[in-house]
């Protein structure tokens, strides 16, 4: 009898892991069931990107389009990692699934900041790991055009550039990130952005307005070269962007609009612009950048990277709000919805090419962003972007779902990740907010990083105004007394014109310019020695450092056993964000964990 009763009780537990090696895929599966002779009556099996894989004996069986193979092999892999990580066979299972949006991607500013073509190859194999499959790639900005031309070399001569100088992507490389990309079924979108963010272009041809024909006839001929370096079939999107084109030299004319448009599609190419951005004829897809409202004026089919997807505005601990509550495509009907593209705008200079990935949180972001971008969202929840709903709020299941899924991804499926991956797990917080008068604004607000006021769009908050104070609290409970790590941070800087907004940067012996403070057990724990105190203006050139907590290294916190009582007082006079972040973490920055033996309250 107690034979059986041990061997029951290892099959359960061996079959409750089974069931949570199928429950910890991302993005998740449409349909998940045992058995692989299991078989769904399904409408949609035969969308673009469909796709059935049945698992036997620990061998997949697939069936489905090019992209869908490609996409079940995908899954395929994740069970592999998530079962041998449990220490259990890939459990026997059918899966259907397909995408809900055509297009899947990530935009990458390498015109502000090059960024090596290893690290751009490492982030497109992510892409396709989580079943992205667009690679859209920032080519040219004010800073540099870094596509070599091989009709026009002025653009690469040294004077053209004023960061990285003289760094730009042969054409060879670029046709081998386009293969790279295409052989895991991720195209390359490329970018040459155009007549705004031109003025590389126009120190290298010395043409100071590009009214001027000469610069539209150039600007044609490198539409032309950059269609003649891959076929139709392996790079059918060119971006020209159109955006933010401001200043007196970026004042064109229609024709010259006109012109550069009829040459992308006589390159038998589908033409692509920002939105808001200048009219051009002929644009097949608008990329929406900007704003709460649809600023298409028209029936355009178009991409959504609105608000919280430009994650240069966004910290990590953010990405699961944005994650869990932003729908993609929210304006027009389904057949102008193509999907969606995450922005990382860098505007600032870089100390290193890996700094992109790190101060934007690129590899989390990738990972918790894949299921919104494969599956949509059935509503979109515009006051939760930023905001997790309260544990009682029926809504928040689907938050501590995403981030349960993502933390097994994490942990299994890329553990030993060269890469950083700076997030942890932030739903079991608790916290209470204060007004300046001691007034109970919420409860049990289950994030690390905490807005009273978004800056963003659209504005989320727990106040009224961009002014004030308030007081965050929460008990923490320790199993024991320990030394552990905890990212704290009271500013947020933007990657994107970041420090402009909220200059100065702190002083030595300051959390942040409005003279934030937090305490542990009514001790108050002492910032960082910033390495670069009170830097006013605008200095996009000297490179972020430490200014905020996911990259630079944990502070050292001591929690005794039992209750340990934190508290943020969060002033606030003008500037940008309104921003409190606190959570114990073991581990580096780059690669963070949980703190084992703490429960919140």
């Amino acid at each position: 009898m107690k034979r059986f009763a041990i061997a029951a009780a290892a099959a359960l537990a061996a079959t409750m892991l089974h069931a949570a090696v199928l429950d910890e895929l991302m993005p998740r599966p449409r349909i998940v069931l045992p058995g692989a002779g299991a078989v769904a009556k399904l409408a949609a099996h035969d969308l673009p990107g469909a796709y059935c894989l049945r698992v036997k004996g620990g061998r997949p069986k697939v069936t489905g389009d090019a992209d869908g193979r490609r996409y079940a092999l995908a899954t395929f892999r994740q069970l592999t990692k998530l079962a041998e990580a449990d220490g259990v066979a890939i459990p026997d299972c059918t899966i259907y699934d397909w995408p809900e949006f055509r297009y899947r991607g990530l935009m990458l500013d390498c015109g502000r900041n090059y960024q090596s073509v290893a690290s751009i190859k490492d982030v497109i194999s992510m892409l396709a790991a989580y079943k992205y499959n667009v690679f859209h790639w920032h080519l040219t900005d004010n800073y540099g055009w870094r596509l070599e031309s091989k009709i026009h070399p002025e653009l690469q001569k040294k004077e053209a550039f004023s960061r990285n100088v003289g760094k730009f992507y042969t054409q060879a490389e670029f046709k081998d990130v386009v293969a790279f990309a295409r052989k895991r079924g991720v195209t390359v979108i490329p970018e040459l952005d155009m007549p705004g963010h031109t003025l590389a272009f126009r120190k290298a041809t010395g043409i100071g307005n590009l009214a001027d024909d000469k610069a539209k006839v150039i600007l044609g001929e490198l539409i032309d070269e950059l269609c003649s370096l891959v076929p139709e079939s392996e790079m059918p999107i060119i971006h020209l962007g159109t955006d933010e084109a401001r200043e007196r030299g970026e004042k064109v004319p229609q024709s010259h609009l006109d012109y550069w448009a009829k040459k992308v599609t006589d390159n038998r190419r589908t033409l692509m612009g920002w939105s808001p951005g200048l009219k051009l004829p002929g644009q097949s897809i608008k990329q929406l950048w900007m704003g709460a409202n649809d600023p298409r004026g028209d029936k355009t089919p178009y991409i959504d990277s609105q608000n919280s997807y430009y994650i240069n505005h966004v910290d990590p601990e953010e990405l699961l709000s944005v994650a869990a509550y932003q729908q993609p495509c929210r304006w027009g009907d389904k057949s102008e919805h193509l999907g969606a593209i995450i922005g990382v705008w860098h505007d600032d200079a870089i100390a290193d090419t890996e700094d992109v990935v790190r101060m934007n949180a690129v590899y989390p972001a990738i990972v918790l962003i894949s299921d919104n971008f494969w599956r949509g969202r059935e509503k979109d929840e515009p006051e939760l972007y930023a905001r997790l709903p309260a544990p009682d709020d029926p809504r928040f299941a689907l938050a501590a779902d995403l981030e349960r899924r993502t933390i097994a991804q994490r942990d299994k499926v890329l553990a030993g990740m060269r890469h950083p991956f700076p997030y942890v797990a932030q739903t079991q917080m608790r916290w209470t907010m204060t007004d300046a008068d001691g007034k109970v604004l919420a409860r049990d607000i289950p994030q690390a990083t905490v807005y009273p006021r978004h800056f963003w769009f659209p504005k989320a908050a727990y106040v009224s105004g961009n002014d004030g104070k308030v007081v965050l609290e929460t008990v923490i409970t320790s199993e024991r007394d320990m030394e552990c790590g905890a990212w704290i941070g009271m500013t947020g800087f933007s990657r994107s014109d970041g420090r402009s907004r909220d200059a100065p940067t702190p002083k030595i012996g300051e959390w942040n310019k409005h003279g934030a403070t937090i305490e542990l057990n009514g001790e108050k724990i002492a910032p960082p020695k910033w390495t670069h105190p009170a830097t006013g203006g605008n200095p996009k050139e000297i490179p972020l450092v430490d200014e905020d907590y996911w990259y630079r290294e944990p502070a050292r916190i001591k929690l005794r056993k039992g209750e340990n009582r934190v508290k943020m007082t969060l002033p606030k006079r003008g500037g940008w964000k309104w921003i409190g972040t606190f959570v114990p973490v073991s581990g580096t920055s780059d690669h963070p964990r949980e703190v084992s033996g703490l429960t919140y309250r």
